[in-house]
Parts: structure tokens; sequence; C-alpha cells
């Protein structure tokens, strides 16, 4: 039987090329695939299409969040009561935020892995072959295995029950064999820290550093060697000298950032996630202060140094992709306010925030030649949005909004 071809028309089109919005387009989808796309007078549509009328309203590419939590219990500030929560209840919660990201118009996320999951990826792949099988629905997902030290802020972050259940790996050579336990349980990314973190206790500090220039070398050595790639939470300067140095393909959060650091990002072509909604969205919706505990960066309030690195990444021309950090306090879902900070708090205009969680996501995933953006040959990743969000980003954040959310072809979310 011959795959049917759908025919999403008489709306707008933003494709995420960077070309201006087409008034009148039409994108035409055989199975998985755009097969044509276009304004509707250069694309011959068959009879026999089925037809999905997007008239008044924009077509663009799915969105994509690079830095997501899903097996995070969302909620609770308590600490305790967090660590109270089985693994089993872990991956249900992460059943249900897969479901809730495709249902906010996120058809790609990448998972970095947090405390309750096992860290070798182990878990995430399973969601990951679920979604692909269709036994669940949600996002696609590409997901993370970590490689982190003792006393490290992945080491020193988890409860203590599970702490002891997880191989910490120090030196080259353990950091070699650990990497590789992860690779083998199908990851597409390792995740480690070339610094300590926001929260937990002494030892989890932004402004120590975490691994050696050494041993990060081989976590990028090992997962290139795999054509996987490699992802570091690295917040103070020392680790994003280190991160950049050592070339990790996205340096998360990049929370201290200076010329010199930023010089070797843009030799290297690599990639930053912002990660702004979290302290905001304590801060501002929350009304609580933007981080756990007083921690500083570099003798600076985090919120302010953070900004300040992202405005002069953005100003030296660094590529960056969309990343929230969702899970815990920021819920999967409304993604979208990430978008809005950057346009807000970035000064982008909309076009250039969606880029970031389109065309750019797919590019630091090296998945270009796939999604990202809505031309010919690529899969039929789309959403059909009520509203402009070129004008108005925060159109994005009312999920009645969007009005369909399709994924390899087939409309997941339908809200006509």
């Amino acid at each position: 039987m011959s795959e049917k071809i759908v025919a999403v028309k008489n709306g707008s089109l933003w494709d995420g090329t960077g070309s201006d919005v087409v008034g009148d387009a039409v994108v035409l989808i055989k199975g998985k695939e755009i097969i044509d796309v276009g304004p509707a007078r250069d694309v011959d549509v068959p009879r026999e299409s089925e037809v999905v009328d997007a008239q008044g309203k924009l077509i663009m590419p799915g969105l994509m969040d690079l830095h997501v939590h899903i097996f995070q219990m969302v909620g609770p500030l308590d600490y305790h009561e967090r660590y109270m929560v089985p693994e089993s209840m872990s991956l249900l919660y992460a059943v249900k935020h897969v479901k809730q990201l495709l249902e906010a118009g996120y058809t790609t996320c990448r998972d970095l892995v947090y405390p309750f999951p096992e860290y070798t990826g182990r878990d995430a792949v399973q969601v990951r072959t679920a979604l692909e099988q269709r036994m669940i629905q949600g996002c696609r997902l590409e997901v993370a295995g970590v490689v982190t030290s003792t006393a490290s802020h992945l080491d020193v972050i988890r409860p203590h029950p599970l702490r002891y259940m997880h191989i910490t790996a120090d030196g080259v050579d353990e950091v070699r064999k650990m990497s590789r336990i992860c690779i083998r349980e199908q990851v597409d990314w390792l995740k480690t820290c070339t610094t300590g973190g926001m929260a937990g206790g002494f030892t989890n500090d932004p402004n120590f550093r975490q691994y050696t220039i050494e041993e990060l070398k081989v976590i990028v050595d090992e997962a290139h060697a795999f054509g996987i790639k490699a992802a570091s939470h690295t917040e103070g300067i020392v680790g994003c000298r280190m991160a950049a140095e050592v070339g990790m393909d996205t340096i998360e959060h990049a929370s201290e950032l200076d010329n010199d650091t930023i010089e070797v990002i843009l030799k290297k072509g690599l990639y930053t996630t912002p990660t702004l909604a979290p302290a905001y969205y304590r801060s501002e919706v929350l009304g609580l202060p933007t981080q756990y505990l007083p921690k500083k960066l570099g003798g600076h309030p985090f919120d302010e140094r953070h900004l300040k690195s992202q405005k002069d990444a953005l100003e030296a021309g660094v590529k960056m992709a969309m990343g929230t950090d969702c899970g815990h306090v920021f819920p999967p879902g409304a993604n979208s306010w990430e978008l809005e900070l950057y346009v807000s708090k970035l000064g982008m205009k909309p076009y250039e925030a969606l880029q970031l969680a389109t065309r750019n996501a797919a590019d630091a995933l090296g998945k270009l030649d796939r999604f990202g953006t809505l031309e010919k040959g690529k899969l039929a990743d789309l959403i059909v949005v009520d509203g402009a969000p070129l004008n108005d980003i925060r159109v994005l954040q009312d999920l009645n909004n969007i009005k369909l959310v399709m994924k390899e072809g087939v409309v997941e979310v339908d809200r006509r």
C-alpha cells in the first residue's frame, strides 16, 4: 500500500532557514518526509492528498529543547521529599513529561540526566526506545549517559542511597572505562561536569573545577570515536575555559565567560545553551530567590554574571541552541518561556530566538540534515500556530495557540 500524501496548506510559512515568511504556503508530506514546500502557486498538490487546513495560521518547524530533565519530580522544593521518590516513579514522570513536551510543540528534546535515574543512561534509552516504537507518545528524544568524578556536581547532588550505586570515574583510565560503559547502553551523548553547581553543599560550587583537562579530553575523544557527542555542565570561568579547550560539543549554562574563552568557542564552532529559565522562573513566577543557596560566580550574583556572559557571547556571534534546564522547579511544557527571556533579557528578535529552538538546535545535535527546518527531504516535524510568534514570542506559551503538532508526518496533537 502506498504512503498517503498530506498537504498542510492555506497558512503562512516560516521555514526556519532564514527566509522571509511566505503567505499562502503548502507543506506537502509523504509518509515521514516533506516532498515539497513553498508558495501554493509553486507546489503541485495531488488530488488524493489529505488536507490539513492552516487557514489564518502560521506553519513552522517543530520546536526543540536541548537541556531537559524528564525524570525529575516537578514541584516540591524540599529535597528530602524529592529524595523519597522511587526510581520507578521517576520513570513514570519521564513518560508524563515527554508527552507534555510534545503537547507544547516540542518535537525533539535532549535529556541530560539528573540525580534520580540510572546514570549510565540506561533508563533514558528505554524511554527513547519506547517512543521510537510508539509504545508511548511524546517528543523525539536524544539521551545522555553521565561520566562524573568523585565529589563532583553530579556525584554530591545525588541522594545518599543512590550516590553509592553509581561508580564515579577518576583518572584517565577510569574515565575512559566509564565513557565506554555509557556508550554500551546506546546513548546519544556523554555528559560530564567541568565545574560544580549552584545547588548542593561545599564541594558543589560553580567556582571549583571538576575533571582535569586530560580527563575531559578522554570523554570527548571516546564520544567522537563512537560517533556521538559530548556535553558539559559548566558554570564558573575555570570550567568554561576547560570545556572550550577540549572542544565540548555543547557547553551547558556557560555562566561565566570572558573574551578569551569566547574566542576559543568561536574558533572551534562550539554551541552553548543559555538555560535562563530556572533562575528567572524562581524569582518572577514563584517569588523566590533566583537560586537555592547564596553562592556567587567570581564574586558576583549568579543571575547577573550569567546574563552578562550570554549577552557577551551573543554579541560576539557564539552559536547558541535553546535549552531550558526544565524539571524540578521549571516545569516541562512551559519551555517556551525561555524564548521570551531570549527576547526580553538578551534583546533577540523573536525570529532569532525561534532559530535557537529550530535550526540551531538541530545543527547542535548534528541532525540538521534530518529536521530543524521545513525543507524538501527532511522529516515532517512541524507545528501550526494561531497567532504571530514572530511579532510576539509569548504566543507560544499558551498551548491553546499550538493548534497542531506533527512529528514525522503523524498528527500527534490536534487542537483545531
